[in-house]
């Protein structure tokens, strides 16, 4: 889970200011170009997806970048003001650019080395150079094994190392949208460590007893608006401080934990631009995962802190088609939903196995609130599916979830195969039996009911894929 959340984390590029000229006439889009050529065995992509944040959505718009079979690729991509966002084959590159801008990339297939030009070329060069030799890596690997206060102290020496690395860099790039990404890393470095300690790793309970460590939650640095082109540790604060606020009261009642959620939140009225990220945030989450309960219970408070701005609209917008979709579920008719016939969660995977009467068998263990899960729905596995239907057993196992946000997200994106809902008790089992740590994990078994393999890697747009499907169908792997 922490491995994908980072990743993530690092997709969601956000708007920050533009370094073009007041008088400047450019148009709201940039051109991405470049050629990839294979390495290691790797092949050239097919194509690559960009991953554009919107922020008035919360979310990111993705794109598909055609790539020619000689390694080229051109794009136009809308870009409203200066930005980061990313490209991804099966690996990709972190970018940023301003409108009117046109970036080139000269890369292999791993997406290292890469060679940058364009009018955007040399702050691309520059924001490579700062997220590898960025000290904070190397200083907290391997760390997060430390307890609580140990971890605080390796967290103090390493921002006063990232604060010296940062006056140098900036001493040498002096571009406004680095000087806001370097800025925003260095300002929110902290919380959001200690936020990804205390959520992800097992040492986490120790440091929800541990005032002095939680204390970082109580007084947030100021969220510049500016600073939204760096979404790692500004994204981090803003999309998960909510489970902070509410685990004292997630033993008592959902109620009690949305009391706690927004008392904190309007204890943040003089920083208000980070209060308009979060709560913006807690209601997207909860409406993507098809929940319109906090939004219709504190719909008054959401709609006054985000008055005037495009996020009150989208989340208005959002509210009404989830709403739609409760009220008229209607799910593929090649979907079944189904139940295990077992009581035995440990029998449940030699019953799909039994089931599929000697197909291969592709299982999907996805959650309803899990977004790398759903864009997966929404690009790549209907065509999977298309293209397997006769020979794979599909089968879709969700996992962490509500169960009034299962059946409409099965409609949303028209998910054919076989569907099971599983309950915290029921996965339990499962994840030990594929190795399960975090959502999407894709399993793949073999006629002769074995398991080949169970990661996160191979997703249904995962060119390799198709190619493993095929083998073990002819029976040639």
């Amino acid at each position: 889970m922490k491995k994908i959340l980072l990743i993530l984390l690092v997709i969601v590029g956000l708007v920050s200011c533009d370094d073009k000229k007041s008088g400047d006439s450019v148009k709201n889009e940039i051109v991405v170009s470049g050629t990839i050529t294979a390495i290691d065995s790797i092949a050239v992509p097919e194509k690559l997806t960009a991953y554009l944040y919107n922020q008035s959505k919360a979310d990111y718009d993705e794109i598909e970048i055609e790539v020619a079979t000689d390694g080229s690729f051109s794009k136009v991509l809308p870009v409203e003001k200066t930005m980061s966002f990313s490209i991804y084959g099966d690996f990709g590159a972190q970018l940023v650019a301003s409108p009117g801008d046109s970036i080139t990339l000269m890369t292999n297939s791993r997406f290292k080395n890469i060679t940058y030009g364009g009018n955007g070329g040399a702050a691309n060069t520059a924001l490579e150079e700062y997220i590898e030799n960025n000290p904070a890596k190397e200083l907290l690997e391997g760390k997060e094994t430390l307890a609580p206060q140990e971890y605080a102290g390796i967290l103090n020496n390493t921002l006063s190392a990232v604060k010296t690395y940062n006056a140098a860099f900036l001493a040498k790039n002096d571009y406004q949208v680095l000087k806001d990404y370097v800025n925003a890393e260095e300002a929110f470095l902290i919380p959001a460590k200690k936020l990804e300690y205390a959520l992800f790793t097992p040492q986490g309970p120790m440091a929800f007893q541990d005032s002095t460590f939680m204390d970082s939650f109580n007084k947030l640095p100021e969220y510049k608006e500016a600073y939204d082109v760096n979404s790692n540790s500004p994204g981090m604060v803003a999309n998960y401080i909510g489970y902070v606020w509410e685990r004292d009261a997630e033993e008592k009642s959902d109620e009690a934990a949305e009391t706690a959620f927004m008392s904190r939140l309007r204890s943040l009225e003089n920083n208000d631009y980070l209060q308009k990220k979060i709560i913006q945030s807690k209601v997207m989450n909860k409406l993507e995962d098809n929940n319109i309960t906090f939004y219709e219970n504190h719909k008054e408070a959401v709609e006054k802190i985000l008055a005037g701005t495009p996020m009150a609209t989208t989340i208005a917008s959002k509210y009404t088609d989830v709403k739609n979709l409760l009220e008229n579920p209607e799910i593929p008719a090649d979907a079944e939903l189904l139940t295990f016939n077992s009581e035995d969660p440990t029998k449940f995977i030699d019953e799909i196995i039994a089931n599929a009467n000697g197909k291969v068998i592709y299982i999907d263990n996805w959650a309803t609130w899990c977004g790398p899960c759903k864009s997966e729905f929404k690009n790549a596995s209907p065509a999977l599916h298309e293209k397997f239907k006769d020979d794979v057993e599909f089968v879709y196992l969700c996992h962490n979830s509500k169960e009034p946000g299962y059946v409409p997200s099965i409609a949303k994106f028209k998910i054919a195969g076989k569907h099971y809902f599983l309950t915290d008790k029921q996965s339990r089992p499962i994840f030990k039996q594929i190795d399960l740590e975090g959502f999407p994990t894709y399993t793949i078994i073999n006629k002769k009911g074995e398991i080949v393999l169970s990661d996160y890697v191979h997703r249904p747009s995962y060119v390799k894929t198709t190619e493993i499907l095929t083998g073990l169908i002819n029976e040639e792997i």
